[in-house]
């Protein structure tokens, strides 16, 4: 029998769906993410070319930081843990249960990629609408879009003892897109619904799914460390903000 060549592809086809996607899926993003915002961009007063330029330089700084967390403050605080005494009766040792105070201490740091370069593009968005002739209009969404989606993730993110904060990455990405599309359209800025949307989704999250965590329940955490926009916050805020953009370009 001669030496034959075989070649196995996967015995289903979302398996190879699932490949090529992986495969290609870096360089989608990079084509398209950059596109998109500074399509976002150009109501603004950005031309394309310098729009573009910025959206590339801001996603790769994204990706690029998104492992890179700036301590903020280290918090100290007591914990119960089990413990096991041993008493010694009659030379035979009794284990007797105990609960032991220690004291811990939480790092509290904020992610480069996940929360400071998109919280600086939504900013930026933000000085640029109000230099706009329907600054006021946009604003007054604006802020109502932050409220909703803040509202939204801090309902839908849940506290991981020992992880850290969890939320969805398609709840509050649909309330920025939604809410956007609808106050814009009533007060006559679909224009600027692309850049309300990616903005009101980024702050809203860190607001909703961060902050009000962080000061309402940090003792329910029980954890080492705790990034604002990493770990489970990253697809929150990074995600949340480029799926709103390309949720209202779409529908918009």
């Amino acid at each position: 029998m001669g030496k034959k060549i075989i070649v196995q592809v996967p015995l289903h086809p979302i398996f190879l769906l699932s490949f090529l996607f992986l495969a290609f899926a870096p360089l989608i993003w990079l084509l398209f993410t950059p596109s998109a915002l500074a399509y976002a961009f150009q109501p603004l007063g950005l031309n394309h070319s310098i729009g573009y330029v910025v959206a590339l330089v801001m996603v790769l700084l994204s990706l690029t930081l998104s492992f890179v967390n700036i301590a903020i403050v280290e918090i100290p605080h007591q914990i119960l843990i089990p413990d096991v005494e041993y008493i010694s009766f009659f030379g035979i040792y009794y284990p007797v249960p105990r609960l032991r105070l220690v004291t811990s201490k939480t790092l509290v740091a904020i992610n480069v990629g996940g929360a400071i370069v998109p919280l600086t593009i939504s900013l930026l968005m933000i000085f640029l609408m109000s230099t706009t002739t329907k600054a006021l209009q946009a604003l007054f969404v604006e802020t109502l879009v932050i409220l909703l989606v803040s509202l939204v993730s801090y309902s839908s993110s849940r506290i991981v003892p020992g992880l850290g904060i969890v939320a969805p990455a398609f709840i509050p990405p649909l309330t920025a897109a939604l809410s956007t599309i609808i106050l814009s359209s009533f007060m006559g800025l679909v224009e600027l619904a692309p850049a309300i949307a990616y903005s009101g989704a980024v702050i809203g999250v860190l607001i909703g799914a961060d902050v009000v965590n962080l000061i309402k329940h940090f003792d329910e955490l029980r954890s080492p460390l705790i990034s604002i926009g990493g770990a489970g916050t990253f697809d929150g805020i990074y995600l949340s903000g480029i799926m709103a953009l390309f949720l209202t370009l779409l529908f918009a």
